[in-house]
């Protein structure tokens, strides 16, 4: 009930909007600092239709099951963004957001390990200030994002439906706090080194013996986004390692992203891998011990270290308040280690491959200098897993109409 009151009050306040706009601007225009606060309401909204395959289906007539029509409310964000003199500031807080099928798996999953449920995303979304020493140099210090390399990664999608899922989706509003260093040592040509507490990762948590166990787990990330031929050539790359809640517990992920920007067509190509010692999402660690009925419980429990590999393009044309695009994916698992307490898995053996494509299309359409984005997009995802997890196959269709409206309150 709270929600839909809150959701009612931006939307009345998004309506007066274009009058409060205007008085405001009145009131700063003589004012030459008037960046010193600006206030947002980002909200988003979509419609989705769903269309799921059962490949076990006998009856061909019964293989597809549509899900029906969702409306819903995706996501509601207020924002505080400034400068005073050499430092400027960031402070985020989600009202609302909605969980994605996976994400409420898993959380299901976390409150069954930590034997309470009502666990929510952290109120405070981001908080921090960055402070600019010269023209080179700069820092940022409080609770940040996670500087990965890739361009899926960079150019944030407007809705969730637009990201595949499994490529950071684990970190996406797991915001660590830290120091980040920011160096532009030539034009064009920017690194960055963050260091900050490490992402937590309760999936299955495995329980290691005292001696082991890290208090205080730091991650690192290091970051060289660079560009030449005019910018007609981007790279965002990047290399991190987080520490996990055991001395010799790793995970590193590299991340590649390189854009081809020939105006109106651009061309981003990402290639993502990522070595979990402690499996991020619990796939496999949860149908492994389904299937090991017989393992001694005694023995703890088993984690499954894992590698995923992603290969992503993803092609834009753009013209004047319009932007259709089409992208592939191409997703690895291996699993790192056999489990021969079962014999059903190997050692570097292949256990998952996905085939993701979407094709959509984006409106702008400005009022005040602010612009309601609409959206179409399709979604055809085929994932295909081992033998013995083939029921976890995915065949699914989607559709999804959206908008988002980002109200300038301030």
């Amino acid at each position: 009930m709270k929600i839909s009151k809150i959701i009612f009050l931006f939307l009345f306040l998004g309506f007066f909007n274009p009058f409060l706009h205007s008085e405001i601007k009145e009131k700063t225009t003589s004012n030459k600092n008037n960046n010193n606060l600006n206030m947002y309401i980002d909200f988003m909204s979509s419609m989705n239709f769903k269309v799921e395959k059962n490949p076990f289906e006998k009856d061909v007539m019964e293989r597809n099951i549509f899900d029906g029509v969702s409306f819903s409310a995706d996501d509601l964000k207020l924002e505080m963004r400034g400068n005073v003199n050499e430092i400027s500031y960031c402070l985020s807080q989600k009202l609302f957001h909605k969980k994605m099928d996976h994400e409420v798996e898993e959380e299901e999953e976390e409150n069954k390990n930590r034997n309470r449920i009502g666990d929510s995303n952290p109120i405070i979304h981001l908080a921090n200030l960055k402070y600019k020493w010269n023209e080179k140099l700069s820092f940022l210090i409080g609770k940040q994002p996670i500087s990965f390399g890739s361009m899926e990664h960079h150019f944030v999608p407007v809705s969730s439906q637009y990201k595949y899922s499994d490529l950071f989706h684990k970190n996406k509003d797991n915001n660590p706090i830290g120091l980040n260093f920011i160096y532009t040592p030539i034009k064009n040509h920017e690194f960055q080194l963050q260091i900050v507490n490490s992402v937590s990762n309760n999936q299955l948590a495995e329980k290691p013996i005292p001696l082991r166990k890290v208090r205080y787990p730091m991650g690192y990330s290091f970051n060289w986004n660079w560009s030449f031929l005019k910018k007609k050539i981007q790279n965002r790359w990047s290399y991190s390692i987080f520490q996990e809640n055991h001395k010799e517990k790793f995970w590193k992920l590299l991340a590649l992203g390189s854009k081809l920007d020939f105006n109106p067509v651009s061309l981003d190509i990402d290639y993502i891998f990522s070595d979990e010692d402690i499996e991020r999402n619990g796939f496999l660690t949860r149908n492994f011990h389904l299937l090991s009925k017989n393992y001694p419980k005694n023995k703890g429990r088993k984690i499954s270290p894992v590698t995923y590999v992603t290969y992503l393009a993803k092609l834009n044309y753009v013209v004047p308040k319009w932007n259709f695009f089409v992208k592939g994916v191409y997703d690895l698992g291996r699993s790192k280690e056999g489990f021969f307490e079962t014999h059903w898995i190997l050692r570097n053996q292949l256990f998952k491959k996905a085939y993701i494509y979407s094709v959509g299309v984006e409106y702008k359409y400005p009022i005040n200098n602010q612009d309601i984005l609409l959206y179409f997009l399709y979604t055809r995802k085929n994932v295909l897993y081992l033998d013995y997890i083939q029921k976890e196959n995915k065949n699914d269709h989607s559709i999804s109409l959206g908008l988002n409206y980002k109200i300038q309150l301030l």
